[in-house]
């Protein structure tokens, strides 16, 4: 399974913000357009995908919402319709660290951070990269016959990371996180005789 660990460092876990102003509201806009770079196709839903979105700006403990590509139905590619699914659960009461809560077909929430999921997926073997510029290239990285796992931002740089995460480039620039979730997939795909 490929797996992405979206970082919000700016929106909130818990309010009610407006569809109308997404970049407004923590930047919500960012995160939509990466969830549906890491779920959709042109004509359907990628089944082998999880997102988790850490939404980190405060006040309030931090939540991850979790998009299951396997269970996932209704999603949009639209940014407004991505994060009226978001809008739905940072109303409802934070459920414990650790326990997910089902809030709609390949939707659920939890509270905790990013070590929480680095957690998560080290009990279960995950392969875990955090993208950086000055990483090793995504070619340096070998056939992955298990779980792999992404992390990348928003708008603004990664702090407070684990020193012994592996960092992987896609190049020089900094990019896009849509951008850059593209390319994995894309990477991922040719390795896996699955061209995109």
């Amino acid at each position: 399974m490929r797996r992405f660990a979206i970082l919000g460092s700016r929106t909130p876990p818990s309010s009610n913000f407006s569809l109308d102003d997404l970049p407004g509201s923590g930047r919500i806009d960012v995160l939509c357009r990466n969830i549906g770079s890491c779920l959709l196709l042109s004509h359907g839903i990628r089944e082998d995908v999880e997102v988790i979105v850490h939404l980190l700006g405060g006040p309030g403990k931090p939540r991850r919402i979790r998009f299951l590509g396997s269970e996932t139905t209704g999603l949009r590619a639209d940014e407004r319709s991505i994060a009226g699914k978001i809008r739905k659960i940072v109303v409802e009461p934070l459920p414990p660290i650790g326990v997910w809560k089902r809030a709609g077909n390949g939707l659920t929430h939890s509270g905790g951070n990013l070590d929480t999921t680095l957690e998560e997926w080290g009990r279960i073997g995950v392969d875990v990269f955090m993208l950086d510029k000055n990483g090793v290239f995504l070619e340096d990285i070998h056939a992955n016959q298990g779980d792999i796992g992404f992390i990348l931002g928003d708008d603004r740089p990664i702090d407070n990371i684990k020193d012994d995460l592996a960092q992987v480039s896609l190049g020089g620039e900094w990019l896009l996180g849509s951008a850059c979730i593209s390319i994995i997939h894309h990477w991922l795909d040719s390795h896996t005789g699955k061209p995109s």
